[in-house]
């Protein structure tokens, strides 16, 4: 695995407590995220319309307040001091409608707004899950694996919280603001310049807190990641730990960890906790100067008692979404930087892919042949050097030498899972890169060193390859493979469920589930890549006769560590730094002495 450099973009930290990623080409980014909205559209015109009756009616209520308020006063002037309370009563009926239908309106641009997110981000799933299916294998060997699942998680979830409870914020604080604005000029503009007074002192206000917390929630998200990478190695590694008895030292060190997170976290949250007392008091400021204003201005008559009130409800409604739209600014650019790195991902493009008039690779015999291949991971860096042998349909080809000799690699260039820089590998005379990929790796069967299992029964793992085969052919797969016995063991048999990659049964058990996925496909050509490896004696034999009565008939590729399980191979192949350097049978290699004799030796000294 060579794992790439990735910076990503920069981060900043929110006042919210979240690492807040900044968009390296916003517009860009926009522009493509709203083309997801094509089959939401009329959802989304509902959502601005019930935005804008829902900020119109809670901007009414104020005004039939200082009106209701006007006219009670004026009413009671005119009947002596006695309350019209029928009058009142009507009033009251008409606010509680208006609150209602309010509430109804928000509740109606949620539901639209959290149905059009949720299908949008499905569809981003879909599209994410399908590119990866269609990606190279190089992308996953230079990708961070943990980088990629990130991408369907943290990025998405950013995308669906910006495009659900972020835009109707952000819609609803601008309309409101707009509205709030216009009415407030309508009744007094010398009043909405005592509103504003404390408006610049809210802006610097949360700059200032912003800044300062952006150092302390850094840490505290440091110190967070430390602690669960602690956590999730503790966790894998706990037979490690109880085995050396170092239990009180891993608490040691977690309670260390957990100190830190302690005190990065109490920094950060008395500093973010400033911010809104600090705002309650400019909001106290600015109820007394609207009633000390109007105070003086209604004394001197040129406002009513109850327009005060409504200035005094307005003034709220006017810093309120000040508030949130720069809360959720920084929502917003975190979600377009997920979104960035969402669309980084579906604009990759496969290395290996099938040309416009590939072939389909049909009734295969089997024969291979490298004819100087030449191939390396990075440009200028080969790994394997000018290759060339040719296996004959039905032969059993063994590839053996140390590590890094470019066994394995040979494979990635069979299987077309890498494309070579040089020479051509053909299959019954058609070179591979001419064929479709699907077809090639139909006519392959491969069994890997390390066995992966599906989280599924394990009649599911044996036809992963071949799903519509029938029950007796998936048992006669099973015995071929010598698995059959040890399935029957498990408590529902075929039907059992595996936990995780298999981890509730051996791992030769796992292995022989491989091959006898391998058999039920019943491939020509068949790969073996070390099948034998970290496997005890006794199981060993039992994947040796496997793979025995596996090879029959098909040309078989071998990799092998342990030279005493490919003697019988038709030809081996020793590889050093990229080139063959000794081909033969077992005996006749034997005899020459060379790179294979030593090799020999060594295991059996």
């Amino acid at each position: 695995m060579r794992n790439a450099n990735n910076n990503g973009p920069q981060r900043r930290i929110s006042d919210m407590g979240r690492p807040v990623e900044k968009a390296n080409d916003s517009w860009t980014t926009i522009k493509r995220l709203v083309t997801y909205w094509s089959s939401s559209r009329w959802k989304l015109v509902l959502v601005m319309l019930c935005s804008i009756a829902e900020v119109g009616l809670q901007l009414l209520a104020p005004l039939l307040i200082g009106k209701s308020i006007d006219e009670c006063i004026s009413l009671a002037y005119q009947e002596g001091g006695a309350v019209d309370f029928q009058h009142l009563q009507w009033m009251l009926i008409i606010l509680t409608l208006v609150y209602l239908c309010s509430a109804l309106c928000s509740w109606a641009q949620e539901y639209l707004m959290a149905v059009a997110s949720l299908n949008i981000v499905r569809t981003i799933r879909e599209e994410m899950i399908e590119k990866l299916h269609t990606l190279s294998i190089r992308f996953y060997d230079t990708k961070l694996r943990g980088e990629t699942m990130s991408h369907f998680t943290n990025d998405v979830e950013l995308i669906r919280d910006a495009l659900g409870r972020t835009i109707i914020q952000l819609i609803s604080s601008s309309f409101t603001l707009v509205g709030t604005a216009f009415l407030m000029l309508s009744l007094s503009i010398e009043m909405t310049g005592m509103v504003c007074i404390t408006i610049p002192l809210v802006i610097l206000l949360s700059k200032f807190v912003m800044q300062r917390t952006r150092k302390y929630f850094a840490e505290q998200q440091q110190a967070l990641g430390n602690l669960n990478g602690m956590i999730e190695e503790d966790i894998v590694g706990m037979k490690v730990i109880k085995s050396f008895g170092q239990e009180e030292k891993q608490a040691e060190k977690f309670e260390q960890m957990n100190r830190n997170l302690q005190r990065a976290g109490s920094s950060a949250q008395i500093y973010s906790g400033i911010l809104m007392p600090l705002m309650r008091v400019l909001d106290n400021l600015s109820y007394i100067i609207v009633t000390v204003a109007g105070s003086i201005f209604a004394a001197k008559g040129s406002i009513s008692v109850g327009v005060i009130q409504s200035f005094l409800l307005y003034s709220k409604n006017f810093q309120r979404p000040i508030n949130q739209i720069a809360t959720q600014f920084n929502s917003v650019q975190s979600a377009i930087a997920g979104a960035e790195r969402i669309f980084k991902l579906l604009d990759e493009k496969p290395e290996v892919t099938d040309k416009e008039n590939a072939e389909t690779l049909e009734n295969v015999v089997g024969r291979v042949v490298f004819d100087d291949v030449t191939f390396g991971y990075e440009e200028g860096k080969p790994i394997v050097k000018n290759i060339s042998f040719t296996a004959e349909p039905g032969e059993v080809i063994a590839i053996v030498g140390g590590t890094g000799a470019g066994k394995s690699t040979l494979i990635n260039l069979l299987t077309r899972f890498y494309d070579i820089n040089g020479g051509r590998i053909t299959i019954d005379g058609k070179d591979i890169r001419d064929l479709t990929q699907s077809s090639l790796r139909n006519a392959l069967g491969i069994v890997l060193q390390e066995p992966f299992l599906f989280s599924e029964s394990i009649k599911f793992n044996i036809s992963y390859g071949k799903p519509h085969a029938t029950d007796q052919e998936i048992k006669e797969a099973a015995e071929t493979a010598n698995a059959y016995h040890f399935t029957l063991r498990e408590a529902d048999g075929f039907e059992t469920v595996l936990r995780e990659q298999g981890e509730d049964i051996s791992h030769g058990q796992r292995q022989l589930l491989t091959i006898a996925r391998a058999v039920l496909v019943n491939a020509p050509i068949l790969i073996l890549d070390e099948a034998t490896s970290n496997i005890d004696t006794r199981t060993e034999v039992l994947i040796q006769k496997a793979i025995a009565n596996l090879t029959v008939g098909k040309t078989c590729f071998i990799i092998a560590h342990r030279l005493s399980t490919i003697k019988n191979a038709d030809k081996i192949l020793v590889m050093e730094n990229g080139r063959i350097v000794e081909c033969g049978k077992h005996e006749e290699l034997i005899q020459r002495g060379g790179a294979y004799h030593k090799i020999y030796s060594s295991q059996f000294a």
